[in-house]
């Protein structure tokens, strides 16, 4: 059994209930996603359009916005309860770095039906916050019932391989996100309410379990950790549990206390031609979970370390900008898309939010908007 992270001193089978769905979302930077044991994009293989994409409907509306949700509502998207699959990688690839195309392929269209559902939620939260009056609130009412499903279901309740495990809390932190935004237009009934809580709470618990006592070494501490402070963070948040707020700030120190002098994460170093690729995977969730404590919390996570999150930050940037003293380091070239989207960034809007980089800003505001489904979907509603 693991012990707790400990800080550096001085340093505060597939089983659905009938399958339906098709993912509709913009292919990732990457030309995969990598969800297995010690690395995973799972937080940036979803992009801002269709599902964030402006809504343009007429601005009508009934007297009951549940009547309009039933009337409105994005089709039910059958609950995923059970979630077993293999490695992406290759069983030679000592880096964790080299992918077996078939068993890629096995693991999206296993989490095809499970992303699908949290670009709609990302969607329909964005409607709640953007749309007017009766509208918005039938748009918080749909994610609302859509959740309850898969709560009553007890939906990502069997997770049964390795790699399901450490590739489900960046989903589950999709959802909450989505669930924030609907609560911040409109409430659920008593009963839903406490169906869908009790739902999150008993799936961040069982997170924070297994990255604790069953997790391999590597995930249990690298960009993986991140993704389940990050959805710990937003349950904990959302329900008001104390111990949850800790562990995830607890993640986020850890991390932030173990990088090197000059910003570089460690383990994500380790990860030979996608090196860069996996420290700024780990940046995206380490940033917006220390954003999300900042905004709601006493909690002064970018002060960790002597504000190790910023040099984190900037040593990504500069890896993006002239990716050489990661190649030196590594021994190999870092393998990046050229073209990076604006959901590669997204992060960027929490973070500017709270610390300054004029590196940064130009970059993001060459995008038209910021987006991510798994982040809550348009950042400008978000942040």
């Amino acid at each position: 059994m693991k012990t707790a992270l400990t800080l550096p001193a001085g340093c505060l089978l597939l089983t659905l209930f009938p399958a339906t769905a098709i993912l509709a979302e913009t292919a990732p930077a990457m030309p995969v996603a990598p969800d297995s044991q010690t690395g995973a994009q799972t937080g940036t293989d979803t992009a801002a359009s269709p599902d964030t994409a402006p809504d343009t409907a007429p601005d009508t509306e009934t007297s009951d916005p549940k009547a309009q949700q039933a009337e409105t509502c994005f089709d039910e998207i059958a609950p995923v309860v059970s979630l077993s699959y293999g490695s992406r990688y290759t069983e030679d690839s000592e880096t964790r770095s080299e992918f077996d195309e078939a068993s890629n392929r096995e693991v999206n269209e296993a989490l095809k039906p499970v992303d699908m559902f949290i670009s709609k939620l990302a969607r329909e939260s964005n409607r709640a916050l953007s749309r007017k009056g009766k509208r918005g609130e039938a748009s918080a009412h749909c994610v609302f019932d859509r959740l309850e499903t898969w709560a009553q279901a007890d939906a990502l309740s069997d997770l049964g391989s390795m790699n399901a495990q450490i590739s489900v809390p960046s989903r589950l932190g999709g959802i909450v996100f989505a669930y924030r935004n609907a609560l911040e237009v409109a409430t659920p009934d008593p009963v839903q309410k406490d169906h869908i809580d009790n739902w999150l709470k008993a799936r961040a618990q069982a997170h924070m379990t297994y990255f604790d006592t069953d997790a391999p070494e590597r995930a249990s501490r690298n960009n993986l950790r991140q993704w389940a402070g990050l959805a710990v963070a937003l349950v904990g948040l959302t329900t008001e549990d104390e111990a949850m707020i800790a562990w995830a700030n607890e993640t986020v120190d850890y991390t932030a206390c173990h990088a090197d002098p000059d910003g570089a994460l460690p383990l994500e170093m380790e990860r030979g031609e996608l090196s860069l690729h996996y420290q700024m995977h780990a940046v995206t969730p380490l940033v917006v979970t220390a954003a999300l404590l900042t905004e709601n919390t006493p909690l002064k996570p970018f002060d960790a370390c002597e504000g190790a999150i910023s040099k984190i930050v900037n040593y990504t940037l500069a890896g993006l900008e002239d990716p050489s003293a990661i190649e030196t380091r590594t021994g190999v070239a870092q393998k990046m898309d050229d073209d990076l989207k604006s959901y590669d960034f997204a992060w960027g809007a929490a973070y500017l939010k709270y610390e300054d980089s004029s590196e940064l800003s130009e970059i993001v505001s060459e995008f038209p908007g910021l987006s991510n489904s798994k982040l809550g979907g348009d950042q400008s509603l978000v942040w």
